[in-house]
């Protein structure tokens, strides 16, 4: 099983203001897409009520699993596993994947602490055939979930910004980069590049 934490950060390390991203690049929303659909994502209550208050709705076709310490709802529940939702599976890429995207069809399942979130994750992540959790924010989550990550899928920014919220400082030691996408500037769209890093077996 691997724990994967999803992220556009600037150079400084910057991931947002006033509970927004500091910029709009349809590439990443893209690549956050297709990372996260047919999986379990665990993120916190103020990164799942940003989400309800732009689409509407959950993330479609992930099972998100919320954490808060705050009372909450009951957990989606279907005949088709706990924390699932029936739904149709959508064109992915392969059978895995949309095998995957049928049992995380939009569900939520709330959790106490990031902890249980990631148990939570795991067992939904077994249970569809899939394997990789992965971890969305915002930044207490993030900063949570940094010792059990496995994988880092970072879109790196190439700006430096004003913002209220950052990663950690140092939260990329120990991971080593293995793959890297630069795409330059076009129009109003910054430079940035898709990286994915590995922490070495330990």
């Amino acid at each position: 099983m691997i724990t994967s934490l999803i992220v556009a950060a600037a150079e400084n390390d910057v991931i947002g203001v006033d509970g927004d991203l500091p910029w709009h690049i349809p590439g990443d929303l893209r690549h956050f897409k297709r990372l996260t659909q047919g999986h379990a994502v665990v993120l916190g209550r103020l990164t799942h009520e940003s989400i309800l208050a732009r689409l509407g709705r959950p993330l479609p076709r992930r099972t998100n699993v919320v954490v808060s310490r705050s009372p909450h709802p009951e957990n989606t529940e279907t005949a088709g596993g706990a924390g699932t939702t029936a739904g149709t599976a959508g064109a992915t890429g392969t059978p895995e994947t949309a095998a995957g995207s049928a049992a995380h069809a939009g569900g939520v399942r709330w959790e106490r602490s990031v902890a249980e979130a990631l148990a939570t994750a795991e067992a939904l992540e077994r249970a569809a055939g899939t394997d990789e959790v992965c971890v969305i924010g915002g930044a207490s989550v993030y900063r949570q979930a940094l010792p059990f990550v496995d994988r880092v899928h970072l879109t790196r920014v190439h700006l430096r910004v004003e913002g209220d919220t950052r990663m950690p400082e140092g939260w990329l030691e120990g991971f080593e980069e293995v793959s890297r996408l630069d795409v330059p500037a076009e129009g109003p769209v910054p430079a940035h590049s898709f990286l994915r890093l590995e922490r070495p077996p330990r």
